[in-house]
């Protein structure tokens, strides 16, 4: 299930933080998906990702919140799989509730075989939003070492993937309940990364909860710095900190962190329905 091709080339990305640039470079959907043996609902899945495209006002609005957007678009994604010749299967994750992980060891993306044998439209989209994310935990180093500002940014490419198919597939957003790969994934994070809440509480509340015991950042993954605001990775570190300090004293302290207030001229979130 290898997805090496000699016709693909390594991708040539900047320095950590700044935005991937890649190589000029020949592509087409049937080059990139039509290697065997992998099943064809993934290559499905792999065509439906090398057509992503970022809604024109969400790029924006991820950077403010301290994204580091690591792909232009889903083709860049595919090119970036080709090229270190990843292997993308269903597999077994025991009694894991994640919906696909990247296993840098064996140089593969898994996909939870609990998702095998639904081929519906929105499943295969689904996956290719979850595969999307993945590949960004593939790009730059790929070793396997995460952190919090990489899962951050991850987390972004199947938000915005999934804000992309919300705006320009029919039906799409009335099937998103009907898997938990799409309710508690990858359409869960669309609704936390686009709260009208500026503050992003839940949104915060939920990285911690997955990825709390995480270092903040890595060389390939650094945390932005904002010219205004906090850095949506500064926001769960400090709140770490505050809850572990409010613990021992929490006569002295108020009811949330003071940096998580409303910050005055905060932008309200782009609809992806007014974008289309």
């Amino acid at each position: 299930m290898s997805l090496s091709s000699p016709a693909w080339r390594p991708l040539a990305y900047g320095p950590p933080g700044a935005f991937s640039t890649p190589m000029t470079m020949p592509m087409s959907s049937a080059q990139t998906v039509s290697l065997d043996p992998t099943p064809p609902a993934i290559r499905a899945a792999l065509a439906m990702m090398a057509q992503i495209r970022h809604l024109p006002q969400d790029e924006p609005y991820m950077r403010a919140l301290g994204v580091d957007i690591i792909f232009q678009d889903g083709a860049q994604a595919l090119q970036t799989l080709m090229a270190r010749g990843c292997r993308i299967a269903y597999g077994d994750m025991g009694d894991s509730k994640a919906h696909a992980e990247w296993r840098a060891e064996e140089n593969k993306v898994i996909i939870n075989q609990k998702y095998q044998g639904d081929e519906s439209p929105h499943m295969l989209r689904a996956i290719s939003e979850a595969l999307y994310h993945e590949t960004g935990h593939v790009a730059r180093q790929g070793d396997g070492q995460a952190s919090l500002q990489e899962e951050i940014n991850c987390l972004a490419l199947n938000t915005l993937a999934h804000r992309y198919h919300m705006a320009t597939v029919p039906g799409y957003a009335q099937s998103c309940s009907q898997s938990r790969l799409i309710t508690d994934g990858v359409a869960l994070y669309e609704k936390l990364f686009f709260d009208a809440d500026p503050s992003k509480r839940a949104l915060v509340a939920r990285i911690i909860e997955k990825y709390g015991d995480l270092p903040p950042e890595t060389i390939d993954h650094r945390i932005p710095f904002l010219p205004a605001g906090v850095p949506l990775a500064d926001r769960v570190l400090r709140t770490i900190q505050y809850r572990r300090a409010s613990a021992f004293m929490p006569n002295n302290f108020p009811a949330a962190p003071p940096f998580m207030n409303p910050q005055p001229g905060s932008s309200p979130a782009p609809s992806y329905s007014q974008l289309a």
